[in-house]
């Protein structure tokens, strides 16, 4: 009878937290490998504060104490291993991180590296943010828990302390590792492999085993309350644990009804659609307004952060321009606490905004690339560096000269002058030509490119400007470029949203993949007079104005001066966008035949504002795979492939494993070897994965998942979406291939 009970309980616990299944299939714990963090310019100290500086998330909702006090999903009566354990998280792909480091001395990890200076000197005071709690990078804990909406803090029961808040930081997403030749090579501001699908699927298994399979919690109270443990105050952690249990199920109930969405698409590994989930809880969650959810419907790659401080707008799709907004953006999405419920004293936020400020100057460094004529602060990992040390193989430096003509200068035999790819990510970022004032510009004149024949003082702040290209011409999966321009938020007068909202687009401006949506309405009755009136504005615009408003009730309580705040913002205005004009590419109107847009500057052929995504530089883009903004594609040599060999060899595949391809570039991603490539005697055959088992596959057929675009397939054609380039030979394409590798 007691068996039949614990599996009842079991059940109950499964419906009750909205999973399906009572297990959480995981890859096999990470190999035993010598980590080696790549030279990037940061001391070891300023690595370790940026992997556990707090950003005031709460991103469970639970905290750290009952974190480390909750065990594994496991359908076990006996006590089951801590889920804290590091090397249980390091199979969500999670980076496993010593629990302190004393100046600039290794790590406990033994990582080998060489300690370089950096230009960003961080304050003593954050030198003190070490890792006590023996978790790994990107997890974070703060002080004591706080909700600013109701005042309250969480007091464990029987002492005289409260509990503290955990939250994930930036660097859970961008720290990126890769295991090649015996080692595990870890990559500050690199393209994260984590799954927070799997990660959360585990987590409420765990709470609902802990509330429902007898001895669980008992084992969790003593774990938490430890001297304190008896009878009262066990009964009173359980009250705490049940309200707790009740917001986090109303929550899931909530994602479960969204990924029942058609539109809905998973996550998986080394992606997130961090956008919406940012939406959904500023919108929905921190203002109680459930009608604001919205599906997961635009997973994007983890982006790549060295060198972003000094971007003209950040985002795949271009979308935010100050680097404050987009700091404080991700801590509010990550369950940052502000009131954003409670009329009477609106955007207050328990978030260290200075420590946002401090992340954003580590990135960047203390210099004016423009001025200093180099890129300072975090730098990309170099392969050269890795070469040398044997942890990757040494450079082709012929092949590398063809690749660098291939993409400077192009083929004159084939009347291709441009360059195949630095018209679109720039001279290298190290070359002397990225300095040409033309390919920089100040935020006042942000819509307006530098003439090279500019003259006089070169303005104190320029940021440099990348290439931005329809979504509909380059031809990649719109939705992350569309969905921001479609999706709107309804919320109270009191939070001073404008109502702004996107004019309709053409048909013609549309791909077949995104349709466009009605505008979601929550306008309370008796219409705008009424104290509890809606205002529905587009979701970008929304999201700008709302942080904002937290960033400036934050400089007001803490008397920032004028100047201090410029600082802060990063000297850029709060520019927000889902619409870029395009002046340089502009789309289909220069196909011969086709009519012009009816919006324009009066030209034959007027360039209309369209939802774009941007081109950066790609200095370390090898250590960054999957490619595309949404991960479609898991090698560099399919990225310089046709259609028809990605399908071929790559429709579906396995993301997660950490296995190099140093000849493809790439992680190993199937369990075959597929069929022949078109370069048989070129490539080198790919090696397979060992076992898939927990991996996600990643279905390319999906909208949202689409591997199309960014061709190197016939002659460049404006008026055809996707086909930036001519076909590359087998040669061109592991010339560029090893040239990138050079950068």
């Amino acid at each position: 009878m007691r068996v039949q009970h614990v599996f009842c309980t079991i059940a109950l616990a499964a419906m009750l937290t909205g999973c399906s299944k009572l297990s959480v299939n995981l890859p096999d714990s990470p190999k035993p490998l010598t980590n080696y963090w790549a030279k990037q310019g940061w001391t070891n100290a300023e690595s370790e504060w940026y992997h556990h500086a707090i950003q005031g998330t709460n991103t469970f909702g639970l905290p750290v104490e009952w974190f480390k006090a909750l065990e594994q999903p496991r359908i076990s009566l006996s006590a089951s291993p801590l889920f804290s354990d590091q090397e249980y998280l390091a199979r969500f792909g999670f980076i496993q991180s010593p629990s302190s480091v004393v100046g600039n001395e290794i790590p406990r990890n033994e990582a080998k590296t060489d300690v370089l200076a950096t230009s960003a000197q961080i304050s003593k005071d954050f030198l003190g943010a070490l890792n006590s709690e023996n978790l790994p990078v990107g997890f974070a804990v703060g002080d004591a828990w706080f909700d600013p909406t109701t005042k309250g803090s969480l007091p464990i029961p029987g002492t005289n302390r409260n509990a503290r808040s955990l939250g994930l930081t930036c660097a859970a997403c961008h720290s990126g590792q890769l295991e090649v030749n015996g080692y595990r090579v870890l990559i500050n501001g690199g393209a994260s492999m984590i799954s927070l699908d799997l990660f959360r699927k585990a987590l409420q298994l765990s709470l609902a085993f802990t509330k429902f399979i007898p001895g669980k919690y008992e084992r969790f109270a003593r774990n938490v309350l430890g001297d304190a443990y008896n009878k009262e105050t066990s009964a009173e952690l359980k009250i705490q644990f049940g309200m707790f249990l009740k917001q986090a199920k109303h929550q899931n109930d909530l994602e479960v009804e969204q990924a029942n969405s058609p539109a809905a698409l998973e996550e998986g590994f080394a992606r997130l659609d961090a956008l919406n989930r940012i939406g959904n809880e500023v919108f929905a969650m921190q203002m109680n307004l459930p009608a604001n959810m919205h599906p997961i419907t635009a997973p994007v790659s983890f982006p790549y952060i060295w060198n972003a401080p000094w971007f003209d707008w950040v985002q795949y799709n271009s979308s935010i321009q100050q680097p404050m907004v987009r700091n404080l953006g991700e801590a509010m999405g990550v369950k940052g606490k502000t009131n954003l419920a409670d009329p009477r004293n609106p955007f207050e936020a328990y978030i260290p905004i200075e420590h946002l400020h401090e992340i954003e100057r580590l990135l960047a460094g203390s210099k004016q690339p423009w001025q200093a004529r180099e890129f300072g602060g975090l730098q990309s990992p170099k392969w050269t560096d890795l070469a040398q040390a044997g942890v990757l193989p040494k450079l082709d430096e012929e092949r590398v000269a063809q690749g660098r003509k291939l993409y400077l200068e192009g083929d004159r035999a084939k009347h291709d002058r441009t360059g195949l790819c630095v018209g679109c990510h720039l001279p290298p970022l190290s070359s002397a030509e990225i300095f040409r004032p033309k390919f920089w510009q100040s935020p006042a004149s942000a819509r307006e490119a530098i003439s090279d024949r500019a003259e006089g003082t070169p303005s104190e702040h320029k940021f440099l400007k990348l290439v931005v290209l329809p979504a509909i011409e380059i031809g990649t999966d719109c939705r992350a470029a569309y969905g921001m321009a479609y999706r709107t938020v309804s919320t109270p007068r009191f939070i001073k949203n404008s109502g702004t909202l996107l004019p309709p687009l053409a048909p013609d401006q549309i791909p077949a993949d995104c349709p466009q949506s009605t505008p979601v309405m929550l306008q309370a009755e008796g219409g705008a007079g009424r104290e509890d009136a809606r205002v529905t504005t587009n979701f970008g615009v929304a999201l700008g104005e709302v942080v904002n408003e937290v960033k400036n009730h934050w400089y007001t309580a803490t008397h920032k001066s004028t100047e201090e705040q410029a600082e802060f913002d990063g000297f850029r205005p709060n520019g927000i966008r889902a619409l870029v004009r395009n002046d340089e590419y502009p789309s289909k109107c220069s196909a011969p035949g086709s009519k012009p847009y009816a919006a324009g500057d009066g030209a034959n052929c007027p360039n209309p504002a369209l939802p774009s995504y941007r081109a950066r530089p790609l200095n370390g883009v090898w250590a960054t795979a999957p490619f595309l903004h949404n991960g479609s594609i898991p090698n560099l040599y399919l990225l310089l492939a046709s259609q028809s060999e990605r399908d071929r060899q790559a429709a579906k595949f396995y993301v997660g494993a950490r296995d190099f391809d140093p000849a493809n570039v790439g992680y190993q991603y199937r369990v075959d070897k597929g069929t022949p490539g078109e370069c048989p005697a070129q490539r080198i055959d790919l090696q397979v994965l060992a076992s898939h088992l927990g991996l996600f596959e990643l279905d390319t057929t999906k909208p949202g998942n689409r591997n199309a675009g960014h061709l190197f397939a016939g002659e460049r054609a404006t008026h055809v979406a996707g086909n930036i380039g001519r076909g590359l030979t087998c040669e061109e394409r592991f010339a560029i291939i090893e040239y990138l590798k050079s950068l």
